[in-house]
């Protein structure tokens, strides 16, 4: 199964300047991070993590994420909304996705006006996306803070750690927990979690990270 999933509207060549000039903004905001605070510093460790998954969120628009379907498919006691989840703060986490900068993201991710099962689907399709895009995120913090902490800079590995866990693992699970209370509004699992391709539905590509409001 690939790894991204291109989207075909925008002329190809418009893709490649776009993931250019993502790319090469993100390589330098972690190089200026570096040079001007130091390669060990709790600043670059922080950097070291948010421009992976802004740069990944962005890209998303064009180059979806992809993971395979049995990960997607939400567990029976995911249905609903899981109190595991709401247990490791899942609430505040949205709460936080709502308001201020992080809620630009969030543009895509909100519950239709039109309760259709098509409508359920193209939003359970931007929440596969978005839920998509932080294990590879995450997976590289990880690289990153291992190669951080085999280099003596620990300082910066803790913070790349702990940045980790607030936007690439709590996102994962804010988007599993929202599908879930999706699931059950649309009737079990029936209209979003028997697809096998997260990319059926129009419009599937969006922003990280986010939350749809329920």
């Amino acid at each position: 199964m690939p790894l991204t999933h291109i989207d075909r509207a925008a002329p190809p060549g418009h893709q490649i300047a776009f993931v250019g000039a993502v790319t090469s903004a993100g390589v330098a905001a972690l190089v200026a991070a570096g040079r001007r605070f130091g390669w060990g510093s709790r600043t670059f460790g922080v950097a070291a993590v948010w421009v992976p998954m802004t740069w990944l969120g962005t890209l998303s628009r064009v180059l979806r994420p992809r993971l395979p379907a049995s990960v997607h498919r939400l567990r029976s006691w995911e249905i609903g909304g899981a109190r595991l989840y709401e247990r490791c703060g899942v609430r505040f986490a949205k709460a936080v996705a709502r308001r201020g900068p992080v809620a630009a993201f969030n543009r895509d991710l909100h519950l239709p006006t039109d309760p259709s099962p098509a409508a359920y689907a193209a939003l359970d399709a931007h929440m596969r996306t978005a839920e998509a895009a932080h294990p590879y995120a995450a997976a590289a913090a990880i690289v990153t803070a291992g190669w951080a902490g085999a280099t003596g800079r620990w300082r910066a590995a803790r913070w790349m750690l702990g940045t980790n866990l607030v936007v690439n693992v709590a996102p994962i699970m804010l988007q599993r927990y929202n599908r879930g209370l999706l699931a059950a509004r649309a009737g079990g699992d029936a209209a979003t979690n028997d697809r096998d391709d997260p990319d059926d539905s129009a419009g599937a590509h969006g922003p990280i990270p986010g939350a749809a409001d329920g």
